[in-house]
Order: structure tokens, then C-alpha cells, then sequence
């Protein structure tokens, strides 16, 4: 059993925070997600308390919220005006083109314009986690154009329920027109309904059918229907390959929605939650044996790891401990899985410079080092990981030293709640003020 290398990881994302390795410049048009999974993970970690000060003496977290915070409102795109509204309203994922008006800049009542830099769009998964990262870093939300964002999700949502991912900057028809070509699948549905739990009041945006609705409930949800494949996991779209990432995405719009429990229980859809869950639980599997006896990052392996694999036939892989793990969590059902087993094989991806890899012995990444972490969160409840009450000395020590694991266990329980369905602490939700509620209408 591997120790949880606390601090290792807390220098690793302070770090990255700070200065990326050449590496990350092709991702530059994306750099707001970066900044979002190391803000997200000193989150889960506990260095970003409401106080001012981040971390405790010794962890040298340095974060320039401010700076960060003033960075992200900058992305804020200018909504444009057409003959039903506005469109354009959001986050755009980074500063590549340069030095721009931004919707933080004008004043709320002219904060609209009609033309705008042809590839200064939003989007909504930059958008999701612009969100997401202001609340973790403390921010009152105050300048966020909520009003903007909600028209602009408005305006994506095509006929068949499913969401346009960037937003267009020119006139309703020609954007119906766009419409047809861009990408559109679950991963957008996801981030799109994430948006509207957190900038509405779910009290008054429930899934009734009503036409107030801001989007369109009923619609996502058959879209979502769609995606069920054979072996019922989800696909990213209608008659594709069921997939983990797809998969979580589609159950947590579904019950971000309040619908999957009725879902699960339609009359048609009998036996699906069966296929789910079964389809989730054998996603886990050994490592093979050829790796087994292997030395990685200097631990000599047991033979006790099971990690998550994406899809059948795949190897297992650290991001898929989350998102089907986190499936099954939705579901309530995630003590299913081997949960030791799958923290053995999170464990033993830590790198010696602190964060994850994608597989043992990989270089660690920020989108493979959260969501580690995420799972590991995730890990503390629903007995995922509670012991077996193993009576024999034999079964108790098979494949752990009994003190590591205690330090594991007590490592772990200092993370910070995780609200499995929006991906980020679950006492940021609170931050998102419950506007008046916000219909159709009043849009």
C-alpha cells in the first residue's frame, strides 16, 4: 500500500498554478481549465479556506487570488444583441487573442454590443469552470453576467435537446445555421446543465414540463435516452460506443435535473439500472500480472491494484476512477466496487513530484492529478472503502502494511467534501446566491 503524498501534491498544484511546463502551450486556448484543476484541487485538499491565508505553515501555497480572479473575469465575453435576445454571454478559455473588451469592463446596463472579434466566443465548458473556480477562489459572483449566460444557454439548446458548445456571435439565423455542424454531445449537455443548477434556483427551474423552463427539460432528457448503448452505458452521442467519461456526464445531467430517479424507474427503461451498474462495476480489473511484480516511482507493487478502465478492452486509467466511480455514486451503489483495490492503484500513479498519471509509472497531468483526487474524495463515503471485518491476521494483512493504510485513511479523511455531480467542493455550492427566480420570461 502506497502512502498519500499530501504535500507532495499540494507543491505540485501551487506550483502549476504558477508556471506550466512548455509542455502545456498547445493548450493554451484551454488554459482556464488548467487553472481550474489546481484551484479545484488545493480546494479538496484544504488549502483554500475562507480565510485570506491559503494552506498551513509548511505547504508554501502562494496564490494570488485576486490576480487569478481579476484573470478570469477579464474571459467574460460580450454578449451581442439579435432580434430575441442576446447571445455570446460566458467564458472564453484563455487570453489568445489578446487584449479585448470585456463584458467586466461595461457598464450592465450598455453591456451588450452588436459586433464583436469574430473568434472571441464563449463556451460552455469554459464558462462551467470560470464559474466553478470563482467560487472556489471566493469571489461574491457579483460581476458575472448572469442574465447573459442563461440567454446564451437558451439560445444552444437545439430542437433534439442537445447543446451547442460555442456560443455564436452573430445573428439568430446564421447561428441556427452553425448549429448543424458543431460539436454537440454529451460532454455539453453536461457542462450546460451544470451552468443552470448553479446560476438558478432549482426551487423554481424544477423539472415540471413547465414552459417557464429555462431550458428544456424534457428535450435534454430524451436526447440523453438516446446515447444508451447496447451493454447500457452512455455514449458521447446517439448509436455510439458506451464510454466512462460519457457515461458519468449523461447520469449527472440527469440527476442535476432531479429526473434520473423517475428515469430509472420508467416502465420502458426496465432492467437499464441494472446494465448500468453492472457495465460500471466490471470496468475494474487487476493489473496484469506482467506488471505486477514491477517497481514504480520506487514502491515495489503488491498484487492487490484494480484499477478503471474507460471501456472494455482498454487499460485502466487514474481519470476513470471518477467518472465511473462517480457513476455509481450517483446511483448509490459505488460500494460495488473494490474500493481499496481502486485506491491502491490511484495510490500507486502518484508521482515522486507530486499529482497523478494517467497509468503507473506516467509523468503526472492536471486533468489525470484532480480527478485522482476526486475519486479519492469520493472514496470516504457510501462505505465504498469501509473495512471487511477480517477476522484472520492472514486476510487482515494480505497485500497492506496496516500502518500505511491508517495513514491513508486518516490522509484522506482531511480532503474536503466533494459534490460528486458539479466536480467541485460540495460547500462551494453555497456560494452561488439563489437569484429571484429567473423563467422564460424574464429572460
Amino acid at each position: 500500500m502506497r502512502k498519500f503524498e499530501r504535500l507532495r501534491h499540494v507543491r505540485y498544484f501551487s506550483t502549476c498554478l504558477q508556471n506550466l511546463p512548455k509542455q502545456y502551450s498547445s493548450a493554451d486556448t484551454n488554459r482556464l481549465t488548467l487553472v481550474h484543476f489546481c484551484v479545484q484541487a488545493l480546494d479538496l485538499l484544504g488549502c483554500l479556506p475562507d480565510a485570506n491565508v491559503c494552506g498551513t505553515v509548511g505547504e508554501e501555497v502562494h496564490i494570488n487570488r485576486e490576480g487569478i480572479i481579476e484573470w478570469i473575469y477579464g474571459l467574460q465575453t460580450l454578449p451581442t444583441l439579435d432580434g430575441d435576445g442576446c447571445a455570446g454571454g460566458g467564458f472564453k478559455g484563455g487570453t489568445y487573442l489578446g487584449p479585448l473588451l470585456n463584458a467586466s469592463d461595461v457598464d450592465e446596463e450598455d453591456g451588450q454590443r452588436e459586433e464583436r472579434h469574430p473568434y472571441d466566443h464563449s463556451h460552455l465548458a469554459m464558462t462551467y469552470v470560470a464559474l466553478c473556480t470563482l467560487a472556489a477562489l471566493g469571489d461574491d459572483l457579483s460581476r458575472v453576467n448572469r442574465t447573459a449566460i442563461l440567454q446564451t444557454l437558451q439560445s444552444l439548446q437545439k430542437e433534439d435537446g442537445s447543446f451547442v458548445a460555442v456560443s455564436p456571435n452573430c445573428s439568430a439565423e446564421s447561428a441556427s445555421e452553425e448549429k448543424e455542424d458543431d460539436d454537440c454531445d454529451l460532454r455539453f449537455m453536461y457542462t450546460a446543465i451544470a451552468i443552470w443548477d448553479l446560476l438558478t434556483d432549482p426551487a423554481t427551474n424544477s423539472a415540471t414540463g413547465r414552459e417557464d423552463a429555462i431550458i428544456n427539460i424534457e428535450a435534454a432528457t430524451s436526447y440523453i435516452l438516446r446515447c444508451i448503448a447496447y451493454d447500457g452505458a452512455l455514449g458521447l452521442t446517439p448509436g455510439r460506443e458506451g464510454h466512462g467519461g460519457s457515461t458519468f456526464c449523461g447520469t449527472a445531467s440527469l440527476y442535476l435535473m432531479g429526473v434520473l430517479d423517475d428515469v430509472l424507474n420508467r416502465e420502458e427503461l426496465i432492467g437499464w439500472r441494472e446494465d448500468l451498474i453492472r457495465w460500471c462495476v466490471t470496468r475494474q480489473h487487476p493489473l496484469p500480472k506482467s506488471e505486477a511484480g514491477l517497481e514504480h516511482n520506487g514502491y515495489s507493487d503488491a498484487d492487490t491494484a484494480a484499477g478503471m478502465q474507460g471501456r472494455p478492452n482498454k487499460l485502466q486509467d487514474t481519470c476513470y476512477s471518477y467518472w465511473i466511480g462517480g457513476t455509481l455514486h450517483l446511483l448509490g451503489e459505488s460500494h460495488l466496487l473494490d474500493g481499496w483495490a481502486l485506491r491502491e492503484y490511484v495510490l500507486m500513479c502518484q508521482s515522486p513530484y507530486g499529482g497523478f498519471g494517467k497509468v503507473v509509472g506516467a509523468m503526472p497531468d492536471l486533468l489525470h492529478s484532480f480527478y485522482s483526487l476526486a475519486w479519492l474524495a469520493l472514496s470516504k463515503e457510501q462505505g465504498c472503502c469501509e473495512e471487511d471485518g477480517a477476522d484472520s491476521e492472514e486476510e487482515a494483512q494480505v497485500g497492506y502494511d496496516s500502518e500505511t493504510r491508517q495513514q491513508v485513511v486518516e490522509s484522506l479523511d482531511r480532503l474536503s467534501e466533494l459534490d460528486c455531480a458539479l466536480g467541485i467542493c460540495a460547500k462551494r455550492h453555497d456560494s452561488f446566491p439563489s437569484p429571484n427566480a429567473i423563467t422564460r420570461e424574464s429572460l
